[in-house]
């Protein structure tokens, strides 16, 4: 959990099965106890954040709720960036015991607490409190008592290598996102297409011939300096807020003329999407039909397979499909295929 003006960090333990009621008890516990209740709180869409009990609870406490922009998670950055540079930390300093590795959470939040931030100048400790921490030294004492110079030394220790691996892994974080970083923008009406990295939950069966991009469609307006609008189709039932990262500009064909120098065509037009049929590429014809076996060879089975000439596309994209990847209004082309192949045997 990170304060977005801060950036002060709280740590808590929790399990992947962790319900809405058990979330928004540590979120009280380690946010709201130390705090207050936030005037408002940016999370994922993860299951815990769009129920209908974090929902009512937040308006209960009257505090505001924001999810984050559709498949992008930078919308909520820092507690991505945070959760990426803690998993750097766990995994250098406690992956030789990572049965215990909650044990290490209090070390790893002081130590994000006591870094300056790059954007503040600051510490989130100095921040909040005014004044920096103290921080235990270790000192060679004549103590009788082992078991607490154990403790206090494998404390210091555990801070130490959190330091160094937080500086280490905050350099990994800064040379990634610039080698990738990229500034886009998009006016109002151009047309964009959309990329499917993150739509194949929509699709049925095989992914194999999901196009990479589909559209194209609208935009409606810009979101900040890093995300678009869409103007989706109603039939799309999700967000239509994109990051720049998920949208290019739509080329199309150009306009045929007689210069020499006018531009040819750039790429294919867009497949058609239809969310819930999920009809990807427009069949055009079906050239033929087999029957191939797969399997061990006691567990064989029977799998129909259509040779495809594609709508749009030359011969050297024809492919073989499975039944499972047709939509219903293809069976009668199925058929017919189907026929013709047990005729000429």
């Amino acid at each position: 959990m990170v304060d977005r003006l801060t950036k002060m960090v709280h740590l808590a333990p929790c399990t992947s099965s962790c319900i809405p009621e058990q979330t928004a008890r540590l979120f009280f516990d380690n946010v709201v106890r130390l705090h207050s209740v936030p005037k408002n709180v940016i999370s994922d869409r993860g299951g815990q954040f769009t129920s209908k009990f974090w929902e009512a609870l937040c308006e209960l406490v009257g505090m505001g709720v924001h999810l984050s922009t559709a498949y992008h998670p930078q919308s909520a950055g820092q507690t991505k960036h945070t959760n990426r540079t803690l998993g750097d930390m766990l995994r250098k300093f406690a992956g030789r015991t990572p049965s215990v590795w909650d044990t290490f959470l209090t070390s790893a939040e002081l130590t994000l607490n006591n870094a300056v931030n790059r954007s503040t100048g600051q510490s989130p400790f100095f921040l909040n409190y005014g004044f920096h921490p103290a921080l235990p030294v270790w000192r060679e004492l004549e103590i009788n008592i082992p078991v607490a110079k154990i403790f206090a030394k494998s404390f210091l220790s555990r801070m130490t290598d959190a330091k160094a691996c937080l500086d280490a892994a905050q350099q990994r974080t800064t040379d990634y996102y610039n080698k990738s970083k990229r500034d886009v923008t998009f006016s109002v009406g151009q047309m964009v297409l959309l990329s499917t990295k993150n739509l194949c939950s929509l699709a049925d069966g095989s992914q194999k011939l999901l196009p990479r991009w589909i559209g194209p469609y609208s935009v409606v307006r810009m979101v900040g300096n890093v995300a678009v609008e869409l103007s989706l189709p109603s039939d799309m039932n999700i967000h239509p807020t994109f990051h720049i990262s998920l949208i290019r500009p739509y080329r199309g064909i150009a306009p045929v003329t007689n210069d020499t120098d006018a531009p040819t065509v750039m790429e294919p037009g867009p497949e058609t999407w239809i969310a819930g049929k999920q009809k990807v590429y427009d069949v055009e014809r079906i050239l033929d039909y087999w029957v191939r076996r797969v399997g061990r060879q006691r567990r064989k089975r029977k799998v129909h397979e259509y040779l495809v000439k594609w709508t749009g596309y030359p011969s050297e994209h024809n492919s073989w499909e499975p039944t499972r990847n047709f939509s219903p209004e293809v069976k009668p082309l199925l058929e017919e295929a189907r026929l013709r192949a047990t005729q000429t045997q």
